[in-house]
């Protein structure tokens, strides 16, 4: 089992990574002049790819940080929302183009999905069980 210190520098190394992630995410692929010119399957995969490296980061750190049951909503989030960002890709790819508010949900979940937020979610569900009186 490893220690204390071992377990925060984990979530610290997974925090750092996540957060360079979603740094160089928005940098290079969404807030640059070419971005629109970008095929528009191509900023999609690049999205899901985006959102496959953090799980997988979020993933291998969190399960030396947290509990089980924990590691069981992380994995739940990212399922329930990277279906539903399928079923509205398959939707653009194959019917037609989205409306602009159901594009703006799908933007917003992508960036929540790489984002830290969830992340340093985790971390503080996890400390505060940690410190709670009854252990």
């Amino acid at each position: 089992m490893p220690s204390l210190s071992n377990k925060r520098l984990f979530f610290l190394i997974g925090l750092i990574a996540i957060t360079l992630i979603y740094f160089l995410y928005n940098m290079f692929l969404v807030d640059v002049d070419y971005y629109q010119s970008i095929p528009r399957k191509i900023r999609h995969i690049n999205k899901f790819g985006s959102i496959l490296i953090v799980y997988g980061v979020g993933t291998w750190t969190l399960k030396k940080y947290t509990i089980g049951w924990m590691m069981q909503i992380w994995h739940a989030v990212y399922a329930v929302s990277v279906f539903a960002l399928i079923l509205i890709g398959l939707y653009d790819w194959r019917i037609g183009m989205l409306s602009v508010q159901l594009r703006n949900i799908a933007s917003a979940l992508h960036e929540f999905l790489i984002s830290p937020i969830l992340f340093v979610g985790m971390g503080i569900l996890n400390s505060r069980l940690l410190n709670s009186p009854g252990q």
